[in-house]
């Protein structure tokens, strides 16, 4: 009896252990094919996102070159594009950029805005101006709503959802004040303010000294100060929150905030700003560091 105990206790091992064997292969199986499953879902979730982000970004695209296109046909002004030479390399502080000579543009003599713009602030009362700086792609209309706080982050001209959000003013920045800080994505794409951190390079700056910043009723040019990076801070450590400045017409507080960002500056411009200039500044993200940002500060010079 205990010899056939021991057969049989045997017996059943085996049977276990060919069972076993049998279900190994068609586990193998169901892991294989739980993971192409995964990989399957999640190639199909990305080549969507993919795909979507690829109409939106051709959308916002073609949204822009509509709009660049009403302001082409209105236009009289052909201006070439300034480059360092023409305005030469500054090395002294106190040095100013002189602004060139430049075709007037027509006015409409109903509204005394300038007539490239009256159709855009039609469409959207909200058109505060334009922002080009030629070499770096940079061509776009510019918002203002203060009333309604980064309301075109993340929408277009036609205040539709837009993944690449259209230039805008602050809301805080008065109107017609002598300060303007404008914020613009930093697309992969390279579109709005995606190339701005090309100014970390001083080549950069030399080929591209001067911004264009029209507003509806003037045309400008600022000379580009500083560039600097930075980034959000969230506790009291000290430091320069360039982006919690919007009225410079304290004396005291233009000059700090000057004297902060040229201390900032990656490189040396030579230009420097008084009391009483108008400045300039664009800002856009960085992935320096956790929230980061990158400011181009610039002086009007015309």
């Amino acid at each position: 009896m205990y010899l056939r105990e021991i057969m049989e206790e045997k017996e059943k091992v085996e049977r276990k252990s060919a069972s076993r064997k049998k279900r190994k292969p068609y586990l193998v199986i169901q892991i294989l094919g739980i993971v192409f499953s995964l990989l399957f879902v999640t190639f199909c979730y990305a080549a969507f996102h993919l795909t979507k982000d690829l109409i939106s970004n051709q959308k916002d695209k073609k949204g822009f070159n509509e709009l660049s296109a009403i302001v082409a046909a209105s236009s009289v002004d052909n201006q070439a594009p300034a480059t360092a030479l023409q305005y030469g390399e500054q090395t002294e502080q106190d040095t100013e950029v002189q602004a060139d000579t430049s075709a007037v543009a027509a006015h409409d003599p109903a509204t005394g805005k300038l007539v490239k713009y009256v159709q855009l602030s039609e469409m959207n009362p909200e058109f505060f101006g334009w922002i080009n700086i030629e070499g770096l792609g940079v061509d776009y209309p510019v918002m203002y709503s203060p009333s309604r706080t980064e309301y075109y982050l993340n929408r277009d001209f036609y205040g539709n959802y837009s993944d690449s959000g259209i230039p805008f003013i602050d809301e805080r920045c008065p109107a017609d004040g002598n300060y303007y800080l404008l914020y613009g994505h930093l697309m992969k794409n390279k579109t709005v303010f995606g190339r701005l951190l090309e100014y970390d390079d001083i080549n950069t700056w030399r080929a591209n000294p001067v911004i264009r910043f029209d507003t509806l009723n003037e045309e400008r040019k600022y000379a580009v100060m500083a560039c600097f990076y930075s980034q959000i801070y969230y506790d009291n450590t000290p430091a320069f929150r360039y982006y919690d400045f919007y009225d410079l017409t304290d004396e005291n507080v233009f000059n700090f905030f000057v004297e902060q960002s040229k201390a900032n500056a990656i490189y040396e411009t030579g230009i420097n700003a008084e009391y009483g200039d108008e400045l300039l500044v664009l800002s856009t993200c960085s992935h320096h560091v956790t929230d980061g940002r990158f400011a181009v500060v610039a002086k009007r010079i015309s």
